[in-house]
């Protein structure tokens, strides 16, 4: 438990406020309490609240077996929703700092003309779709050690916009490059074509179910972190040393959880024809009884040719088998 709590501490320490982070700690070092002596517990219904408020916990309803539950969101659900706070806070308070750099420079236009001082931001709201291409071609050509990304969205060639020329990929100078992408895009043959010629090309690619956000990472210096799906509607270039760790910290949370993707390995005329079957049917995320049925075999016969797929292709969850049965192409 020690090592969850350190976990927590070094993934949400400075990114969510002190007294909240006291709180959940505690709450995640018990795994939860009932909602009766949740009060008592914190000291206070206001605690309880706070945690709630802040999407740290939630209350897991009552069940013919247990009574209601405060228990704590998981870790990296709790830091996408404090980033997305705080991307909201930072556009909000740039768009004030905007505001009071105008007024100020129609002062010092009033007053005379007068030199700029240059003026240092560790997070910056970029909207201009070329400054963008140009920002992310100037990242990916000067990263020495690592490159991460993290996406939800189908992933494009090197950013091209007018003037611009695409960078040759920092594997080329030898950084390493890791990338991970929302299960989801496997669906689309396109994407999985894709993900192979990325892969192929030295990054290490892998794939996890849901990602909530999209983000980039690099030298463990500078994020970019897109404000919604699309890059033209903008991003927020973050150089706070606390919130870069934080996402390094979240990003390899993920990376230890995804699935490699890339690569050769067993052919569909290498499996047995039921197996095939079976393997379709659960890809398409059908429960085992489900697919006893379809296929017109028992139960515990059913489930010892899953545990034969998994076994064949080196896998353990039923998730990995699905990524991996389109990845090989074993499935439509």
């Amino acid at each position: 438990m020690r090592s969850l709590e350190e976990k927590a501490l070094r993934l949400l320490g400075g990114v969510v406020e002190t007294d909240t982070l006291r709180l959940y700690l505690r709450l995640l070092g018990v795994d939860g309490c009932s909602v009766e002596e949740a009060a008592d517990f914190f000291g206070g219904a206001d605690q309880v609240d706070a945690l709630i408020h802040a999407g740290m916990a939630h209350v897991r309803q009552q069940t013919e077996h247990a009574p209601p539950r405060l228990v704590p969101v998981p870790m990296d659900v709790v830091l996408q929703h404090t980033l997305v706070g705080l991307a909201r806070q930072a556009l909000a308070d740039y768009e004030k700092l905007l505001g009071g750099y105008q007024r100020m420079g129609a002062l010092a236009a009033a007053a005379g003309p007068k030199g700029d001082a240059p003026v240092g931001q560790l997070a910056r709201l970029i909207t201009d779709s070329d400054e963008v291409s140009r920002l992310t071609s100037t990242l990916r050509g000067t990263v020495q050690r690592e490159w991460l990304t993290l996406s939800n969205h189908t992933p494009t060639e090197p950013i091209e916009a007018s003037g611009v020329t695409a960078t040759p990929s920092p594997v080329d100078r030898g950084a390493r490059c890791r990338a991970i992408y929302d299960g989801d895009l496997l669906e689309d043959a396109a994407v999985r074509d894709k993900l192979e010629a990325i892969a192929e090309t030295g990054v290490q690619v892998r794939i996890i179910p849901r990602i909530r956000m999209s983000l980039g990472l690099a030298d463990e210096g500078v994020a970019l972190l897109p404000l919604t799906s699309s890059e033209t509607a903008g991003v927020l270039l973050v150089q706070s040393s606390v919130i870069v760790g934080a996402l390094w910290e979240y990003f390899d949370l993920l990376w230890e959880r995804a699935i490699p993707f890339g690569g050769g390995g067993i052919a569909e005329n290498d499996l047995p024809e039921i197996q095939i079957r079976i393997l379709r049917l659960q890809v398409q995320g059908l429960a085992d009884e489900t697919i006893a049925e379809r296929v017109e075999l028992s139960l515990t016969t059913v489930r010892r040719h899953i545990k034969a797929l998994r076994e064949n292709l080196g896998i353990k969850t039923r998730f990995q088998l699905g990524v991996v049965a389109v990845q090989k192409g074993l499935v439509d």
